[in-house]
């Protein structure tokens, strides 16, 4: 594999582009011209949001003067933008569209009207600015070069790979939101589908107004940036946008940790369940296996850059091009349903053995409800049981299949929690003996590869 690195050539952008500075800027401003739309259509929402505040009841003095400048920088922004060696800072009207889904929960908009419409211009905001015309500073310029990673089996970053993770995003942001309106007040009462009373005992909690914005609302945010983001670069952004990757990851990860820990602190901290709360952290456990493999992708194209001697932070920011691999996606024109699904979660699969892991994750979980428990047990056996069915999640891609170890140190751990805190229970003794040592009998196949990594095989033991 060593010897195969070394063949590879790669180039920085403006190498793979062929372009000389002139050429660029003058590419960029033909494509801004023919995108010339986009710029009108910011400018025309900022005006609206800068009249909203008079045309609405805000009742909201800081969140009046937000829109209204926010809406100013916005079209400043676009104007400036225009100019091709200012391409860049149309970067800022994706700044100014953080802010404004941040501000309602900042300054805790007494009116939904207000939540809704700094949301909705966010959004429109990044779509117009960086979906539609593309990446600022690049968009519009050819970088021609292979779709799948060296070596590889299959792409990453193909849009039949994004769907699926783009698809639980929108559903995570849609209960993240129907949860913050209750945590900002604007409805009374959340339904549960399992729990009864269970999302507004846990929305209403002392902990979660021990936050200074809801936390829900900060997941609502954290959901639609990674719908966003799913969006953005092409079919092979591994390559050509490892920022962008880079940054699907970073939402992706520490969401679905925090997710699993507010997850585990329900009925530890609350003493009660959020039945949507648990739908969210299902959605992530599923999310953090299919974005992981982009980010291996990037991993290895920006080592190589670095062995390659080449400038790292170029590579980073603006991508590149592999020379001498022609890896080009397959045409799905005529594939069914059947093999575009499968295609959708390539590099995941669901052995046995982890099947085994989660379940044992699970009965741990519920476990308390279910048999006789003290309070230490009870804790001891919902921390460790949401551990390991986050272990079994990120285990299911073959990337991180190595993962499954952990779940062997998880097992032991169990066994000396259940013989330190049983108090002389047998079924808590049962329970917890039987599931370490099923856990550490599960964790140890590692079950059949498919796919290929290029260099990443090694690891996957």
């Amino acid at each position: 594999m060593k010897e195969q690195e070394a063949h590879i050539e790669i180039q920085d952008f403006r190498e793979a582009t062929g372009k000389d500075a002139q050429q660029f800027l003058k590419e960029i401003l033909l494509h801004n011209y023919k995108m010339l739309w986009t710029f009108v259509a910011n400018g025309i929402l900022a005006i609206w949001l800068i009249t909203q505040p008079f045309l609405l009841n805000y009742k909201s003095a800081a969140l009046m003067k937000s829109d209204i400048i926010s809406g100013a920088i916005v079209i400043l922004v676009e104007i400036l933008a225009f100019v091709p060696r200012l391409a860049l800072i149309r970067w800022g009207t994706a700044i100014v569209a953080f802010w404004l889904l941040m501000a309602p929960l900042i300054f805790w908009s007494p009116t939904p009207t207000t939540y809704l419409v700094d949301t909705l211009m966010a959004c429109l905001f990044i779509a117009f600015a960086v979906l539609i015309p593309g990446l600022p500073g690049q968009a519009g310029v050819h970088l021609s070069g292979p779709d799948k990673p060296p070596s590889w089996s299959y792409n990453p970053s193909s849009w039949i790979r994004r769907w699926l993770g783009i698809a639980l995003a929108v559903l995570g942001f849609i209960l993240s939101r129907y949860l913050a309106a209750h945590q900002l007040g604007y409805i009374s009462h959340l339904w549960d589908p399992f729990f009864g009373d269970g999302s507004d005992k846990v929305t209403g909690s002392a902990l979660s107004k021990s936050f200074p914005i809801s936390d829900a609302g900060f997941g609502a945010v954290a959901y639609i940036l990674e719908v966003l983001i799913g969006f953005m670069g092409s079919r092979a952004r591994w390559r050509t946008a490892p920022f962008i990757v880079v940054s699907f990851v970073l939402l992706v990860l520490p969401l679905g940790a925090t997710s699993i820990l507010l997850v585990i602190m329900q009925p530890v901290v609350v003493g009660a369940w959020c039945g949507f709360c648990l739908i969210n952290a299902a959605a992530l456990l599923i999310s953090v296996p299919l974005a992981v493999h982009e980010s291996i992708a990037v991993g290895q194209f920006l080592i190589l850059a670095y062995k390659k001697k080449k400038n790292f932070w170029h590579f980073f920011w603006l991508g590149g091009n592999v020379l001498g691999y022609d890896g080009k996606d397959p045409d799905r024109t005529h594939w069914s349903i059947k093999q575009r699904w499968a295609a959708s979660y390539q590099g995941i699969s669901v052995p046995w053995f982890i099947i085994v892991q989660a379940i044992v994750g699970v009965w741990l979980m519920v476990r308390p409800d279910i048999l006789p428990f003290n309070i230490a047990s009870a804790n001891c056996d919902h921390w460790m049981g949401a551990i390991i069915v986050t272990v079994a999640a990120v285990s299911t891609a073959e990337v991180t299949r190595t993962a499954r170890f952990v779940n062997i140190i998880a097992g032991v751990v169990v066994l000396i929690l259940t013989l330190i805190f049983s108090s002389g229970s047998t079924a808590i003794l049962i329970s917890g003996i039987t599931s370490a040592v099923l856990l550490i009998i599960v964790s140890i196949p590692r079950g059949v590869i498919v796919e290929r990594y290029g260099s990443w095989d090694r690891f996957i033991i």
